[in-house]
């Protein structure tokens, strides 16, 4: 083991080496205090730098040069370009890079050293970022097959390709331990960012088995079981769960039919009310989704394509495989045809076709794209901005399963069926029973019907009783709760703000009108 740290000086140095060779000691290690881990190992014919710390739980001793030949400086100078060159994940570094390091400094700079050279190079194996751009390719052949969704490719890449992440693109996957992802995951908790931290650790979990699948192993590199022993934080207490009362959820049914919010999201939100479906199912509705339903008068049907791809996908010979039906009530499919007539007439009116999708946006996403359906974050922000309204779009699934098991007695296992939860899907019914087995070839409607048509009855009842005020009142206390949100406490000052930057953005053709104008045009589009 090395002495104490004592810090070196050229002279001294000299005097050990002397020593050493005069009385032919014992060899002997002495540690430098002024670079820590660089060690001088002494014996009677020579004296060696050499950099030793532990990394990823192990030890590690690498040899730097003579000490007859090589500085103090350039001693501590390479050893700590060696200890990053490790730590960068990129191993102990080759012999020929210590070499042109020393050499560097000796002729300040003009010789040129690579920035990475490990000793123990390896097969040809993917970088961190290679691995990425590998798998986020796979993904999209996978969601062209109907094998995965993009929410979850955007998700997956998303979280490995955010800047945490990043610090080990330039990183060989074979080299990267759990320890690695630890560590980030441990800066990420430090930061605040323990929901971030926790998916990459999930995902984490996901990328190195398909990196060490056998088929591309021998690409990639990577051990399958890396990370194994990596652990996710603790989210600590989580939120209070809310389950807001019918009258809450009567309130947000009235602002929502009243007309103050756009026809999309109004529409989206009463939809979301009277079936208690996710926000992303209600926003990404089709209107060749909706049908009536023949063998009970006034009713509808909702064939919700299924959120989880395993639930299967539709086919030609069955265009309705993998959908999650919901019943609807006559007062219901009555809003949706008239919701779907308006629709239609006012695209009329503007000489476009009526979008395919149930609920579109008012613009694309991004210039250049098609428009599609809302953002489901589009309806939280509509409810949050109803005056006092505290319950997220959510929290009316919660109400229902409540209303419905305690108040209205309907089984635990048809709520289930209606809320689509896992643990009550129609595809998981394996019952002998022939009743059971028939209703399971209509989605169990029948049985669904009963549970929909309660909960409609009870919200509207409720509705009946909710006084407004009037739309111009209605439509301030949205604005003013909207503003008081986003932080806005000076009405005037954001209004000049707003103005000021409509100003600059038609002064620099910004504007969407603007962007979306044909070349030579004089009017807009």
């Amino acid at each position: 083991m090395p002495r104490k740290a004592e810090t070196l000086t050229a002279k001294g140095i000299e005097s050990l080496i002397r020593e050493a060779r005069e009385t032919s000691a014992a060899p002997r290690d002495v540690a430098d205090g002024g670079c820590p881990g660089l060690t001088l190992r002494l014996t009677p014919t020579a004296a060696v730098w050499s950099i030793r710390f532990r990394h990823a739980d192990k030890p590690l001793r690498v040899r730097l040069g003579d000490a007859r030949e090589w500085t103090l400086a350039q001693a501590r100078s390479v050893a700590g370009a060696v200890r990053d060159h490790v730590e960068a994940g990129q191993g102990v570094p080759a012999d020929e890079w210590i070499t042109l390091k020393r050499a560097a400094l000796a002729s300040k700079g003009e010789v040129e050293v690579p920035t990475f050279m490990p000793r123990d190079k390896g097969p040809a194996t993917w970088t961190l970022c290679e691995a990425r751009e590998a798998w986020g390719s796979w993904m999209r052949r996978e969601v062209e097959a109907g094998l995965l969704r993009d929410a979850t490719v955007r998700n997956y890449l998303g979280v490995m390709g955010g800047p945490a992440m990043r610090t080990l693109d330039a990183s060989i996957v074979s080299r990267i331990t759990a320890a690695d992802v630890a560590a980030i995951v441990e800066t990420l908790v430090e930061q605040g960012k323990r929901s971030t931290a926790r998916d990459v650790v999930r995902v984490s979990k996901r990328f190195w088995p398909w990196m060490g699948d056998a088929g591309r192993k021998h690409l990639s590199g990577a051990d399958p079981n890396a990370m194994a022993g990596l652990r996710a934080p603790k989210m600590g207490a989580k939120p209070k769960r809310r389950y807001p009362r019918l009258p809450a959820v009567a309130y947000m049914l009235a602002v929502a039919s009243h007309g103050v919010l756009s026809t999309s999201v109004g529409g989206a939100i009463e939809l979301l009310i009277y079936t208690a479906q996710r926000r992303l199912s209600v926003v990404k509705a089709r209107v060749d989704e909706f049908e009536p339903w023949p063998e009970r008068e006034g009713w509808g049907i909702w064939w919700q394509g299924h959120r989880k791809i395993g639930q299967g996908a539709p086919t030609e010979d069955d265009p309705r495989h993998g959908a999650h039906a919901l019943p609807l009530p006559p007062h219901v499919w009555w809003r949706i045809e008239t919701y779907l007539a308006f629709t239609r007439r006012e695209a009329e009116e503007r000489g476009v076709p009526r979008s395919e999708w149930m609920y579109p946006a008012a613009r694309p996403r991004r210039l250049g794209d098609l428009v599609t359906h809302l953002s489901p974050h589009t309806l939280t922000h509509a409810v949050a901005a109803m005056p006092g309204i505290e319950a997220s779009p959510h929290d009316v699934r919660r109400a229902f399963a409540t209303l419905c098991q305690r108040d209205l007695k309907i089984p635990a296992h048809v709520v289930g069926m209606v809320l689509d939860h896992a643990n009550s899907d129609l595809l998981e019914v394996s019952d002998g029973n022939a009743m059971t087995r028939r209703y399971t070839l209509d989605q169990m409607l029948a049985l669904k019907a009963p549970a929909m048509e309660a909960w409609q009855k009870a919200v509207w009842a409720e509705r009946l009783k909710v006084e407004l005020p009037d739309s111009e009142e209605l439509k301030r206390q949205v604005v003013a709760e909207n503003l008081r949100q986003r932080g806005v406490t000076d009405l005037e000052a954001e209004g000049e703000r707003r103005r000021k930057a409509a100003a600059k953005a038609y002064a620099e053709g910004r504007t969407w009108r603007q962007r979306r104008r044909p070349a030579g045009a004089t009017n807009p589009a």
